[in-house]
C-alpha cells in the first residue's frame, strides 16, 4: 500500500496543477492559498493517505521554506520540490514534547570553524516522532534549538539532508518505521534520530533568526518569545489545510452515508411497502446536523482562507494578526472533532457497511490540538465590553428565528469570555497564584471559551453566505440549514443556557422540537447538496451509494434519484419566524 501511495503522489505532484500550484506558492500569487487549499480538499475525497503525503511533501516542507526561509531559499528549495527530485518531511514533533514546540530538545549547534550546523538527538526524549513521508523523504525541515556560542536561541527549522537520491541514508541518520498506521497504510510514519549530522550553515531558515560568518546571532526580532511566536504563527496556512482535509472526509462519509439513508428501506406501516430510513426520526437525527455543520465549516474555512490571502499577499506578518490565528487554530480543533463524530456516525448509520477507517485515521494523525493560549490575550483588552446581547430568548415564539440563534451563542461567547478574565485576574492579582496554577485550574473555562468563539463565527459565516447567495431556491435551502446549525449548536448546550437563565424550560423543550423539525424538513434536500459537493463516484468506491462493484455485488444500492422541484417545494419549510 505504502508502494502504490508512494506512486499516486508522484503522479498527483506531476500533474500541472500541482506544479502551478508549488509555483504560486514559491511567487506568493494573490489567492494562492485558497486555491491550494481547495486542491487539498479535493484530494482528501479522492484518497486519503495520499493527500496526507501531499500535504507534509507541500504544505508542511514547502510551506516551512516558504514561510520561514529567505527568498533565496524559496529559490532554491522550491523549484526541484516542483520538479519531483526531492521529497520532503516535516520533523517538529518529539517524544517529549508535541505541542509544546517551545522545549523541543533537538540541538543544532553552530561550529565556527567549519561554518557548518551539528544537528544531533541528545536524548531518547529528543527523537523526532510521527514523522510522515519517513521512509521515503530525502530532506527533512527540523526544528531544534539553536545553540550559539553555548548559548540557546530558541527553536529554529533546519533543512536537514536524510537520504540521496538512491534513497540511502545519510550517515548518523537513523529512521525507524513505525509500522502502519490504522486507516492510512499509505502513510510512512517514522522516528528520525540524528548523530551529530553536520549542515552547511546556509541550511539555516533564516527569515526570523540567521547567523553570521563569523558566529553572530542577528534576528529583527530581538525578544526570544516575540521570535518564537513569529515563527509559528507562518505555519498558520498550514493549520488551515487540515480543515480542508477533515471536510473532503466528511463531505465524502456523508454522501455515501445519505445515499445508502435514501435507497435503503426498512420496516414501515403494517402491509404497506417499508419506508426508507431516512424517514426513521433516528436517521435523519443523526445525519442532518452533520450536513448543516459541514455547510458551515465550508464557508467558515473559505473566509479564514481569504483573509489569510490578503495578509500573504500584502506581505503581512501573520503574527500580528491575533484574531487570525486563533481562527484557523480553533478551526483545526472544531472540524477535526466534528469529522470524528460526523464519520462514526455515519459509520453507525450505514450498518457498518461502509468502511471509513482511513477518513476517521486523518483526525488522529494530528493529535489533540486545541486553542487554548492563543485567545485569552486577544480577548483580554474586551473583556470590559458592555454585554450587547439581550434577554430575547426567555421570549420563546423567537426560537425560530436566526437572529435569536445568533445573539444566543454571542451571549454565551461574551459570558464565558468576562467570566474568564475575572476568574484568572482574581486568582493572579488578588490571591498571588502563579500564572500557570491559575491557568490551568481554568482549562476547561478556557476550552469552553474557544469552542464558543468557533461556534458563533462559524454561524455568524454561516448567516453571511445565505445572505449573499443570489439565486432564490438555493437561498431558501442554505436558511434551513442554516437554522438546524444554529439549532444545533444551542441544544447542544442547553443545560448552560438553563444554567445562566438565558432559556426558560419551554424554550428549551421548543428548541428540541426545533431541532428535530428542521432534521425532517431538510431530509429530502439533502441529497441536493451533497449533488452540489460534486464529488465524482469514481471517488466513492461504495456499492451502497450506488457505485457498482463486481467484488461486493451483494453490497449494491442503486443510487437515490434527486426528488423534482414541484416536490422539494412541498417539503417542510422552516416557521415564519426563521428569517434573518
Amino acid at each position: 500500500m505504502r508502494a502504490l501511495t508512494f506512486q499516486r503522489v508522484k503522479f498527483t505532484l506531476g500533474l500541472p496543477l500541482l506544479k502551478r500550484a508549488i509555483q504560486e506558492q514559491a511567487e506568493k500569487t494573490k489567492n494562492f492559498v485558497s486555491r491550494s487549499l481547495v486542491i487539498g480538499e479535493v484530494l482528501s475525497t479522492a484518497d486519503m493517505a495520499t493527500a496526507v503525503k501531499c500535504g507534509i511533501i507541500y504544505w508542511l516542507f514547502g510551506g516551512a521554506v516558504r514561510n520561514l526561509g529567505s527568498p533565496g531559499h524559496v529559490t532554491k528549495w522550491l523549484q526541484p520540490l516542483q520538479e519531483q527530485k526531492y521529497t520532503g518531511m516535516f520533523a517538529m514533533t518529539e517524544r517529549g514534547h508535541g505541542s509544546n514546540v517551545r522545549g523541543i530538545q533537538t540541538e543544532a549547534t553552530f561550529d565556527l570553524s567549519t561554518q557548518e550546523f551539528v544537528i544531533h538527538t541528545p536524548c531518547e526524549d529528543a527523537e523526532k516522532m510521527y514523522i510522515g513521508n519517513a521512509m521515503h523523504g530525502n530532506y527533512a525541515a527540523v526544528f531544534a534549538q539553536l545553540i550559539v556560542d553555548g548559548r540557546s536561541q530558541g527553536p529554529h527549522c533546519f533543512i536537514v539532508p536524510v537520504r540521496d537520491e538512491h534513497g540511502s541514508l545519510y550517515p548518523g541518520v537513523t529512521a525507524v518505521d513505525m509500522m502502519y498506521k490504522e486507516g492510512l497504510h499509505g502513510v510512512d510514519n517514522g522516528i528520525l534520530i540524528f548523530d551529530k549530522v553536520r549542515i552547511p550553515r546556509d541550511n539555516l531558515l533564516d527569515k526570523f533568526g540567521s547567523v553570521t560568518p563569523d558566529g553572530q546571532y542577528q534576528s529583527p526580532i530581538k525578544n526570544k518569545s516575540a521570535r518564537f511566536n513569529a515563527m509559528l504563527a507562518a505555519l498558520t496556512p498550514s493549520r488551515l489545510a487540515v480543515t480542508f482535509q477533515a471536510l473532503g472526509a466528511m463531505k465524502l462519509g456523508l454522501t455515501i452515508a445519505i445515499r445508502y439513508s435514501h435507497s435503503r428501506r426498512q420496516f414501515g406501516p403494517k402491509e404497506k411497502e417499508e419506508v426508507k430510513i431516512i424517514e426513521h426520526q433516528t436517521q435523519s437525527f443523526r445525519l442532518m446536523p452533520h450536513l448543516a455543520t459541514a455547510l458551515a465549516l465550508t464557508f467558515t474555512s473559505r473566509y479564514a482562507g481569504v483573509l489569510l490571502d490578503e495578509d500573504v499577499f500584502q506581505g503581512k506578518e501573520l503574527v500580528d494578526s491575533r484574531p487570525l490565528q486563533a481562527l484557523v487554530a480553533g478551526l483545526k480543533a472544531y472540524s477535526t472533532w466534528e469529522n470524528v463524530r460526523c464519520l462514526q456516525d455515519c459509520r453507525e448509520c450505514t450498518g457498518g457497511m461502509v468502511v471509513v477507517r482511513e477518513l476517521l485515521a486523518q483526525y488522529t494523525k494530528q493529535g489533540e490540538e486545541r486553542p487554548l493560549a492563543s485567545l485569552l490575550q486577544s480577548w483580554a483588552a474586551s473583556g470590559g465590553d458592555s454585554l450587547r446581547t439581550s434577554f430575547l430568548a426567555l421570549n420563546v415564539d423567537t426560537v425560530g428565528d436566526l437572529t435569536f440563534l445568533l445573539k444566543a451563542v454571542t451571549f454565551r461567547e461574551r459570558v464565558l469570555q468576562r467570566s474568564l478574565v475575572a476568574r484568572i485576574y482574581y486568582k493572579v492579582v488578588t490571591k498571588k497564584e502563579a500564572f500557570f496554577g491559575a491557568w490551568n485550574s481554568c482549562l476547561h473555562h478556557v476550552a469552553s471559551l474557544s469552542l464558543a468563539h468557533i461556534h458563533r463565527v462559524t454561524l455568524e459565516q454561516f448567516s453571511l453566505a445565505v445572505r449573499r447567495c443570489p439565486d432564490q431556491e438555493d437561498q431558501a435551502l442554505l436558511m434551513k440549514f442554516c437554522l438546524l446549525y444554529g439549532t444545533k449548536l444551542v441544544f447542544q448546550e442547553r443545560a448552560w443556557y438553563l444554567e445562566h437563565n438565558y432559556l426558560t424550560p419551554v424554550a428549551s423543550r421548543r428548541i428540541r422540537g426545533q431541532l428535530l423539525d428542521l432534521c425532517d424538513s431538510v431530509k429530502d434536500d439533502a441529497l441536493r447538496v451533497i449533488s452540489a459537493f460534486n464529488i465524482p463516484n469514481t471517488y466513492l468506491h461504495a456499492p451502497i451509494a450506488g457505485i457498482t462493484n463486481p467484488l461486493a455485488t451483494w453490497a449494491f444500492y442503486p443510487a437515490p434519484r434527486q426528488p423534482p422541484a414541484q416536490e422539494r417545494a412541498r417539503s417542510r419549510r422552516p416557521k415564519p419566524g426563521a428569517k434573518l
